[in-house]
């Protein structure tokens, strides 16, 4: 059992998501998770259903803790910067904010601080989150050691440079709510076609968990085996066809780069 103490500012979704993910992990069952939030009902909920430890500001959070996680809206992130500043010591501060580059919080918060952005998504919950971390300088081997280790257990990791973050956010991190979109289209397709809501969303969900696995483990690129599932003259090319008609893959395109330029914009 890890024996890290996370402190974690803010009980939004996203929080709660990697919450609920490591009390369904192994490694973090049983460990020591210290929180604050300004409403009420999350302090409560988080208290009774998931055994995290709430205290009555962020600093008390920070002082009881080695690993910092800020969830915050990005808007209120320099406020709590500000506020937070004198209780931080040597603690790993993670950010979950979008849009706020490493400098922002070097300038708010001075040199010397062990700063990590990390970008997971809402499968965290189910331990099937795709997270990208992005240290900066003060962190160390360990400290970073420690982060992949803790998003390790809430599904995959990648480590990548900082100008590579807002693609990979784009992609993994908004990139879920593309592809509910895209069950809920074929559920609805399935049910038009006959068959049961149920039915229709428990094949798509078992069809894309499927053709990721296929995609993850094999390596093949994903057109060589769209290449075996459309068969000459047969149904799949017909549907194929429709999305191209349809512009599915500029659609998609056009998705992840509105995403990437609000990022920009937030800076």
């Amino acid at each position: 059992m890890n024996q890290a103490r996370i402190a974690f500012i803010g009980l939004g979704n996203m929080a709660g998501a990697i919450i609920k993910g490591l009390r369904n992990s192994h490694a973090y069952a049983e460990a020591v998770l210290v929180g604050f939030d300004r409403n009420e009902d999350k302090r409560a909920y988080f208290e009774q259903e998931h055994h995290v430890r709430i205290v009555s500001d962020a600093c008390e959070a920070a002082r009881l803790c080695s690993v910092v996680v800020l969830a915050v809206k990005p808007h209120q992130m320099a406020a709590l910067l500000e506020e937070m500043k004198p209780c931080l010591q040597q603690q790993l501060i993670i950010t979950l904010a979008a849009g706020k580059p490493l400098a922002f919080y070097e300038e708010i918060l001075g040199s010397g601080r062990a700063v990590l952005r990390a970008m997971p998504n809402i499968n965290a919950q189910v331990s099937a989150s795709m997270t990208g971390l992005c240290p900066n300088q003060e962190v160390s081997d360990r400290q970073l050691g420690l982060a992949v280790d803790l998003f390790d257990a809430l599904g995959s990791v990648a480590v990548l440079p900082e100008h590579q973050i807002a693609a990979f956010s784009a992609i993994a991190g908004a990139g879920p709510a593309f592809a509910y979109a895209f069950i809920d289209a074929l559920a609805s397709a399935g049910v038009q076609a006959g068959l049961s809501r149920a039915l229709a969303q428990r094949a798509a969900c078992g069809m894309l968990f499927g053709s990721a696995k296929m995609v993850a483990e094999t390596g093949e690129h994903p057109r060589a085996l769209m290449d075996q599932v459309t068969s000459p003259g047969g149904t799949t090319i017909e549907g194929v066809h429709q999305l191209a008609a349809h512009g599915f893959e500029p659609a998609v395109h056009a998705a992840v780069k509105a995403v990437i330029e609000k990022n920009e914009r937030m800076k």
